[in-house]
């Protein structure tokens, strides 16, 4: 029981930070970014957001200040939309398997073209 409590609250967390990135944050800076994958403490106190961003270096960095900057406001959203006693405390953490994959299908590529 408590598992599966564990997993609808790392999914709901996940669903709900993607919804507030997209809809809900008005920040300028913010790219083309997916939130891949949550993962939360076995206590609750502490949830961590992998995402994904693309573009360039300097898209990629101007995305994760955003994000970095929206992290109170965003925990303050989400904390209107769970029902569990306290919210856990956001820690984002980019997550570099898109990029890699992404170079690793480019270096593929060049090999085929030879």
């Amino acid at each position: 029981m408590r598992q599966r409590r564990s997993e609808r609250l790392t999914e709901t967390i996940r669903e709900e930070i993607d919804r507030i990135i997209h809809g809900e944050l008005a920040d300028p800076r913010l790219g083309f970014i997916t939130v891949t994958r949550t993962k939360v403490s076995p206590d609750g106190t502490h949830a961590f957001i992998f995402y994904s961003i693309l573009g360039n270096e300097d898209q990629r960095k101007q995305s994760m200040e955003a994000v970095e900057s929206s992290q109170s406001y965003i925990r303050r959203l989400l904390a209107g939309r769970l029902r569990v006693r306290a919210v856990p405390e956001l820690h984002f953490i980019p997550d570099e398997s898109v990029a890699k994959g992404e170079e690793v299908l480019r270096l593929i590529r060049d090999l085929e073209d030879r």
